[in-house]
């Protein structure tokens, strides 16, 4: 009688373990990372508070319809980051997500640890390694944002590195340093005329080659204190050259800001929302004004513009947030919220649809039509995928739901059946007057 029901014990914790996979709530966050693949927007990384942050990844399912505050976030407990980390980068080189910088924490121990600067995640088998890399020695950065070209080449520009841990002070960089994925090697780059001093900036990769980098934090001299960047300044570096020039950027103003998102989308638009502002006066942050500014790229120089609608229905003011394109919707997921001083709700996302610059709260997948990602940790090499093929993990995952309610009802059936057999049959085998006991014939297994 045992086995019945620990075989329905075992059943029904299995579907109870998938049922919380699948329902997964996710604690809020930020300074996360966010990425696309296979229609699955995934996020990983982050802080929870100064002195909580996590690991876990997890993904908002992009090919079905959802309205922004009713989300089903699923959790892929075989991804697990290997480390705690915040304030880093990431960038999607196909289906394989190279993970560097950013403040890290050893799991295990609980301490800083700067081991490994760069992880490797392979999408298709939902596993964690460590690249074996060679070429010129990087040293920690956290605050910065890389992009990826179609060479698979990464680029890492400036940063921030905290040699003193409990303070958080430290120096900040504006040195280029080039990751190629295909000989897993770094170079720093060689180059006259380098901008200032950098962090915290928006960077995205043009089609032409051309990264485009603005606002953040940066030093103008030598000892002197780190001051917000004129948003019109802009900084370029062509990887066709590998040299640096500058821009001055018209049209309406827009108030420099730190910690904010920015998307490029395909005709030469990048999208900036959020983020904050600071006085050297406070150590508090405040909002910015426009909350969502577009940098057209087309024109020469480029042109900052805000969309008349754009505050409309608009999200509050956030920061450490991430942004992601997929199809006409830029999707903003958790930050915390300066008027409330509260994270963001992981049960809400942000949207504005990019075709009729108007912030909405249904998501609608488009059918069939290509996808191209860019992110605010980073930019990547365009993925298209079809939106509504699954992928095979999330066929595996519904079909072993499915599978495992067949077996949950079946297997109540096979109980019931046998629990009922066996009080028959224990009714059967009662002593009979002569206190004798019944036998199976030609068996020594007394019943």
């Amino acid at each position: 009688m045992d086995f019945p029901f620990k075989l329905f014990k075992f059943i029904f914790c299995t579907l109870l373990l998938i049922n919380l996979i699948l329902c997964y709530d996710p604690p809020k966050r930020y300074f996360h990372n966010s990425l696309i693949i296979d229609n699955r927007l995934l996020i990983f990384s982050g802080a929870i508070n100064a002195s909580t942050f996590t690991y876990e990844l997890f993904y908002l399912d992009l090919s079905n319809s959802f309205e922004n505050d009713k989300l089903t976030w699923t959790l892929i407990p075989e991804g697990n980051l290997p480390i705690y980390t915040w304030r880093s980068t990431a960038l999607l080189d196909g289906s394989t997500i190279y993970l560097y910088g950013g403040f890290m924490i050893n799991k295990d121990t609980h301490d800083y640890d700067y081991s490994n600067l760069v992880y490797k995640y392979d999408y298709s088998t939902s596993t964690w390694s460590t690249p074996n890399l060679g070429g010129d020695t990087v040293p920690p950065r956290q605050d910065i944002r890389g992009v990826i070209d179609n060479l698979g080449k990464i680029y890492i520009f400036g940063g921030f590195n905290a040699t003193n841990l409990a303070s958080y002070t430290g120096h900040l960089y504006n040195d280029m340093n080039v990751l190629n994925t295909a000989s897993n090697t770094w170079t720093t780059l060689s180059i006259s005329n380098i901008p200032n001093l950098s962090e915290q900036y928006a960077a995205n990769i043009l089609p032409n080659g051309i990264i485009v980098y603005f606002g953040g934090v940066e030093e103008v001299s030598d000892n002197a204190d780190f001051t917000l960047a004129n948003m019109n300044k802009i900084k370029l570096f062509d990887t066709n050259t590998n040299e640096w020039s500058e821009m001055d950027a018209t049209g309406d103003d827009i108030d420099p800001r730190t910690y904010f998102s920015s998307v490029l989308t395909p005709d030469g638009y990048i999208i900036i929302f959020g983020g904050c502002t600071y006085s050297a006066a406070s150590t508090s942050f405040f909002s910015v004004s426009p909350k969502l500014a577009t940098l057209d790229t087309n024109k020469d120089p480029f042109e900052w513009s805000i969309p008349s609608d754009s505050d409309v229905n608009s999200p509050p003011p956030i920061y450490g947030h991430a942004a992601n394109l997929y199809n006409d919707f830029m999707i903003i997921t958790f930050g915390f919220d300066l008027d409330t001083q509260l994270f963001s709700p992981s049960s809400q996302v942000y949207l504005y649809d990019i075709k009729s610059n108007k912030w909405v709260t249904t998501f609608n997948p488009t059918d069939n039509k290509p996808t191209t990602t860019t992110t605010t940790t980073g930019t990547n090499k365009p993925v298209t995928t079809t939106p509504a093929k699954k992928s095979s993990k999330s066929l595996a995952i519904g079909l072993g739901a499915g599978i495992g309610a067949a077996v949950l009802i079946t297997c109540i059936f096979i109980v019931t059946f046998i629990v009922r057999k066996a009080k028959q049959s224990a009714k059967d085998k009662r002593p009979n007057q002569n206190g004798q006991i019944l036998e199976m014939p030609g068996s020594n297994q007394r019943y």
